[in-house]
């Protein structure tokens, strides 16, 4: 079920890629901005992601709490040179998607073919190509990005579930509700 704004962001208590207790309400009192991805190799992902990076000390002052969750293995993404470089934040593998069921995130082939049409794969993987990214065989070829902002009362204030494999809120938005203009 897909969750909309008004609703408390569910809590999860899960550990991250170094082995450490996350518990989403800890962060409670303090803006969140919670990731869902696709998996370790994806470009697409890992574009957003290394765009979110290069605006992450300013994130890091704004006071803001980011998570991400892939749905490859916490062994999977400690592998990756390039997914360690997401530290401070956590980073957490969900290979079995119980948080992203949570979260009512989907997998759609529909919305899979439709990134063929509205979005670039080879600029994309053009784009991550030096990033060394490992292979996911493991990983579905069908999962759905989904961002949502969730506010210092644990509200979700936006729920954005995307259209295609390459649909995440726009970084403008993102840093604006991170109070960076």
């Amino acid at each position: 079920m897909k969750l909309t704004e008004g609703n408390i962001a569910p809590d999860f208590s899960t550990e991250d890629i170094y082995g450490k207790e996350i518990k989403l309400s800890h962060y409670r009192g303090n803006k969140i901005i919670l990731g869902f991805y696709r998996n370790v190799s994806c470009p697409f992902c890992n574009r957003r992601v290394h765009q979110i990076m290069g605006n992450s000390l300013r994130l890091q002052n704004s006071g803001i709490q980011l998570v991400f969750l892939f749905e490859s293995s916490g062994e999977k993404l400690a592998s990756s040179v390039f997914h360690q470089g997401i530290s401070p934040w956590p980073l957490i593998g969900d290979p079995e998607k119980n948080i992203y069921r949570q979260y009512g995130v989907e997998q759609s082939t529909t919305k899979m073919m439709r990134t063929m049409v509205s979005s670039s794969i080879s600029k994309a993987k053009k784009y991550t190509k030096d990033f060394n990214l490992p292979e996911d065989k493991d990983a579905s070829m069908n999962l759905i990005p989904a961002d949502f902002f969730i506010d210092e009362d644990f509200r979700i204030v936006k729920a954005h579930y995307g259209k295609h494999l390459d649909d995440h809120v726009p970084m403008e938005e993102l840093k604006s509700y991170a109070g960076l203009s």
